[in-house]
């Protein structure tokens, strides 16, 4: 019932992300986008701001490790959520695109394999949408609320002895002049202002989530839906009857159908690289400080301090996944283009089609994909990389300090 009540049919797309970009303000009228800029001032005021001007409350450097590491995380989280908000012209224009080639499908001349593709397809999507959002929730839950409670249970069963508490902090940071760490008065007021700072934080994840990691699988998605029907028009039934012109007319319109489908899948994969790039090595580079200045704080400290570090780790480590997963599966869809136009009977169509089949193949031998500013392709193999040089750089600061 959740799944009929988000599409208006099979065929849509990004139903969750859409309504969540709306919510804040990054899809629909321009002046919507005021909504999205009063989100990213008041988290940049609770979030950078602070970090950047005043010094982080903690003695040693573990405290140094923390506060840094966050500042990195959040800098790079509001700067690239600015970028896509500039950027949304492009976004529009993939999506666009992609509602097009979906919509065309509805034709009774599709292939049925195609649809169901596309059917199945935004069905896991929708599926892969609400686990995100249940676990972006679930790291909201335990970031807020458990410094509170274990800072309200200390200075209530302290009793004449509360000056001596140290009242436990989401983030390691002063607060514009506010005794956060021993004003109890003072710490009810930070929380109440860090709340809807951490809300909007979550709900700019939750877009991350279904928009920018997803629409590099719906590019994936275009050139599978190439090959599928490279593999429906290539069936033998199809070159029955050799004489009969109106079936040899209407097998070359499909195959040029093919042929301009392909073009557009790998116009909007220049599309997705060209928007993404910048995004990508942002992310990445920053990627390396954060999780080894992360795991040096997790693996030195104690408390309910290191709850709030590990919920920030999760999360950096499973955008960063998410991306290089996406991208892998659209190098993948890519390269099996070219196999489907190998295993195609090509040596029967007319010398037109011949040649045109040709330029399709060169098209499908150059590697398709995602990369950081052009510096490597984002895959599975490249999110290994990033563990092992973080590891690397943790036991570096472990032996130092």
């Amino acid at each position: 019932m959740l799944f009929a009540r988000c599409f208006r049919n099979n065929l849509d797309v990004f139903p969750v992300g859409m309504q969540t970009l709306k919510f804040l303000g990054l899809w629909g009228e321009p002046r919507r986008v005021i909504r999205f800029g009063c989100i990213a001032s008041w988290m940049a005021f609770m979030f950078i701001a602070p970090k950047t001007c005043l010094e982080y409350g903690g003695e040693g450097f573990d405290s140094f490790a923390r506060g840094t590491a966050e500042l990195i995380y959040f800098t790079d989280f509001i700067s690239s959520m600015v970028l896509f908000a500039f950027r949304r012209k492009s976004y529009v224009k993939m999506i666009t695109t992609l509602q097009e080639t979906f919509r065309a499908l509805a034709h009774p001349s599709q292939p049925i394999s195609c649809v169901d593709a596309v059917t199945n397809f935004n069905r896991r999507i929708f599926r892969y949408s609400r686990i995100y959002a249940c676990f972006i929730g679930s790291c909201l839950i335990f970031y807020v609320p458990l410094p509170m409670t274990a800072t309200f249970l200390n200075y209530f069963t302290a009793g004449n002895e509360t000056e001596a508490i140290e009242f436990v902090l989401p983030l390691e940071n002063k607060f514009y002049g506010l005794d956060t760490r021993r004003n109890i008065v003072h710490y009810i007021i930070y929380m109440m202002m860090l709340t809807p700072a951490v809300c909007g934080s979550a709900c700019l994840s939750i877009v991350k989530g279904t928009v920018l990691f997803t629409i590099i699988r719906y590019g994936a998605t275009l050139f599978e839906l190439v090959s599928l029907r490279i593999a429906d028009l290539g069936d033998p039934s199809n070159f029955r009857d050799q004489d009969d012109l109106e079936k040899q007319r209407n097998r070359q319109e499909r195959l040029q159908e093919i042929i301009a489908l392909h073009q557009t899948a790998l116009e909007f994969a220049d599309l997705l690289e060209n928007t993404m790039q910048h995004i990508l090595l942002s992310q990445f580079v920053n990627c390396l400080l954060i999780s080894c200045l992360m795991m040096f704080y997790i693996s030195s400290t104690y408390g309910p301090n290191v709850v709030n570090m590990v919920i920030l780790f999760a999360v950096l480590m499973v955008e960063v996944f998410a991306y290089c997963f996406n991208g892998d599966e659209l190098s993948e869809k890519a390269a099996a283009v070219a196999n489907s136009i190998y295993s195609y009977p090509w040596y029967l169509e007319p010398v037109p089609v011949q040649k045109a089949i040709q330029l399709m193949i060169l098209r499908s031998q150059r590697k398709i994909g995602i990369t950081a500013a052009k510096f490597y392709f984002v895959d599975i193999g490249r999110f290994g990389v990033v563990v092992q040089a973080s590891y690397s750089y943790y036991l570096i600061l472990k032996e130092r300090f």
